[in-house]
């Protein structure tokens, strides 16, 4: 029996793509195991997005190397662009990037296969035409990779160069389709991902509205929400879409960055805090409640202590329901590693700490505004009676009663750390 362990780092489209990677392995024989202790072949999906991310890979690989010495050890993905002597010298075996690692079935059949790095390519040939039929690492939800690239090239990220300045798109038809097979294998909540995902079907006769418009009028116990899209991506007719559609959550991961425009400038970023400022006004027109999550990156260079209160002021008056918080890390070849006025270490540690805690208090008094109302939540994990999941909102509950895999009906109690405490309204309709 050959079995393998496979692994990813990063972003929801490296795990849609492990997700692959496990299904051919079982396609050729493989048993996939949830650890890698004593496999005969491990797979990481690297991420290089960060300098902490490029290094968690390598610590991955060394990590498996240790517990499997006599293992084939496969490092994919984008940190093998970046630096693929690195992993080598890590333990990986073999090293493919973004082009080479969807042929990697046959570097594992046949002998002494190494990855070509003379000709990387940047994937423009490449037009997505994979789908999934069933998740390993997810029970209840499950993501969908529809598109690929980046040609909007923000000045501090390496990922064009790593995944390919075209947008290739998965074809509508397919998406549907794919879409019908997880919903047949009981998934209730199908995610639509990609590395640029507001360019779906960009120089083509299709868009993200009207697929999304497609798969929401399929049949099924499912709702749909969106990984991550940029605010000059959220147009009139995906607004109009997200008013009426059926399925679509009230919530989107709006990638914002900062709050002052001279740092959106030099980020390279295609928008103004001002033009941010609209698209909530209309998702808050229609929907008080409408969640909205971010990402923030602190410390960039020539981030002023002014311009560093803009971010922090457009924070709070924004009633964001979730901010992810990143130091900025300087990446090789990048226009933003090459700017004057760098920030020191320190300084963008004493920012990360109190945009954080900032975040922390803007999403708790976001969160306190749900408190009797009623939701939904997908269930995902149960201990006892203790059930957890997330809410249309992206919100997470814990509350007593429910089945995995359930969409249970709740009524939020109270604000906790990290979601909120509710109860079961379909038993307290029982109780009554």
């Amino acid at each position: 029996m050959k079995t393998a362990f496979v692994t990813f780092l990063g972003c929801k489209v490296n795990q849609y793509e492990a997700e692959l990677f496990i299904e051919k392995l079982e396609d050729n024989g493989f048993v996939v195991f949830p650890h890698p202790e004593g496999v005969d072949v491990c797979i990481v999906n690297t991420c290089a997005v960060t300098a902490a991310a490029s290094r968690k890979s390598r610590q991955m690989i060394r990590k498996l190397r240790k517990m499997n010495p006599d293992a084939l050890v496969i490092a994919v993905g984008c940190y093998s662009k970046e630096d693929y002597q690195k992993l080598e010298q890590s333990g990986a075996d073999i090293v493919l990037n973004n082009q080479q690692k969807n042929n990697f079935m046959r570097y594992i059949v046949e002998d002494n296969v190494k990855g070509d790095f003379s000709n990387q390519g940047n994937g423009d040939s490449v037009f997505l035409k994979e789908t999934i039929k069933c998740f390993l690492t997810e029970r209840t939800r499950a993501y969908v990779k529809v598109q690929d690239g980046c040609d909007q090239v923000c000045s501090y990220c390496l990922i064009p160069s790593m995944r390919g300045v075209s947008i290739r798109s998965k074809p509508p038809e397919l998406v549907v389709q794919e879409v019908k097979s997880l919903v047949s294998h009981g998934y209730k909540e199908i995610v639509f991902t990609g590395i640029n995902l507001g360019r779906y079907g960009a120089h083509m006769d299709f868009n993200l509205a009207t697929m999304l418009k497609n798969v929401d009028s399929l049949t099924g116990d499912f709702r749909i929400r969106l990984s991550s899209i940029n605010v000059e991506h959220i147009t009139d007719e995906l607004l109009k879409f997200i008013r009426t559609a059926e399925r679509m959550c009230p919530h989107l991961h709006i990638p914002i960055q900062s709050g002052s425009d001279k740092i959106l400038s030099l980020m390279n970023r295609h928008y103004s805090v001002g033009n941010a400022r609209k698209v909530f006004a209309k998702l808050r027109d229609m929907n008080e409640h409408f969640s909205i999550t971010t990402d923030i990156i602190v410390g960039f260079p020539g981030e002023t202590l002014g311009e560093f209160s803009k971010t922090l002021k457009f924070i709070e008056e924004s009633e964001f329901s979730r901010v992810h918080v990143f130091k900025y890390s300087s990446r090789p070849n990048t226009l933003a590693s090459k700017l004057s006025y760098q920030i020191p270490a320190d300084e963008k540690h004493r920012r990360t700490l109190v945009t954080s805690q900032l975040a922390n208090e803007v999403s708790y008094k976001w969160r306190k505004k749900n408190v009797g109302k009623l939701r939904h939540v997908l269930v995902e994990k149960k201990d006892g009676d203790i059930c957890w999941g997330y809410d249309e909102y992206y919100v997470k509950h814990e509350f007593v009663g429910g089945r995995i895999g359930n969409m249970e009906p709740v009524v939020v109690k109270k604000v906790n750390r990290s979601g909120v405490v509710s109860k079961n309204a379909s038993l307290q309709k029982k109780m009554a």
